[in-house]
């Protein structure tokens, strides 16, 4: 049964050759747009391997190995090699170019949809408070990630600091991570020391 399936799923993989550039550019336009947020290659396996049976799963994984051990983005990579295997080189640009239309399009919309809302006072006050919610929610979130005892006053003092420099005071990101990431460091290597001394 097992080498029936094998078969089956082989064959069901099989007219790949057959596939015309409308399909591949409908497929991955859909997958473009759908897959806002990463997890590319999951959508891309869900609708070329599963749903449409293009390719099989050995050739699918054999790809998102190679894909990951290129430069660049993973699922941009795939993407480029299925449209090649499915229709050679212009599979590959179609593939590549509908995967990355659909966003472009609808970030291009909303830029435009905000250049007409810009001066909107009413706007600017919505945007400030989600702007200021989301900082909430990550101090909030940090918080709740910060050892407690006495181990975790340093890494408090460390997040409040950075809340300060780039919240508070607007001071560029890179020489404030410059200069509290060594501190950062050491308190953790400091907290490892004291819990393996305790583990002795």
């Amino acid at each position: 049964i097992e080498v029936a399936e094998i078969e089956e799923r082989a064959a069901a993989a099989q007219p790949a050759a057959a596939v015309g550039l409308a399909a591949i550019f409908a497929a991955f336009l859909r997958i473009g747009i759908t897959s806002f947020g990463g997890g590319t290659d999951a959508w891309i396996y869900r609708d070329i391997v599963r749903r449409r049976h293009w390719l099989g799963d050995a050739e699918f994984l054999a790809g998102v190995a190679l894909a990951r051990i290129m430069p660049g983005s993973g699922g941009v990579n795939l993407t480029i090699q299925i449209g090649q295997r499915l229709r050679g080189a212009a599979g590959a640009l179609a593939a590549g170019l509908d995967l990355l239309a659909g966003p472009l399009a609808l970030v291009l919309a909303l830029a435009a949809g905000y250049a007409r809302i810009a001066g909107n006072d009413t706007v600017h006050a919505v945007l400030d408070g989600v702007a200021a919610a989301a900082i909430g929610l990550t101090f909030a979130t940090g918080l709740r990630l910060v050892p407690r005892g006495a181990g975790g006053a340093g890494g408090l003092a460390v997040t409040l600091a950075t809340v300060l420099a780039v919240g508070v005071l607007r001071w560029p990101m890179l020489p404030v991570i410059l200069a509290l990431a060594p501190a950062s460091i050491a308190l953790a290597l400091a907290r490892a020391k004291r819990r393996g001394g305790r583990h002795a």
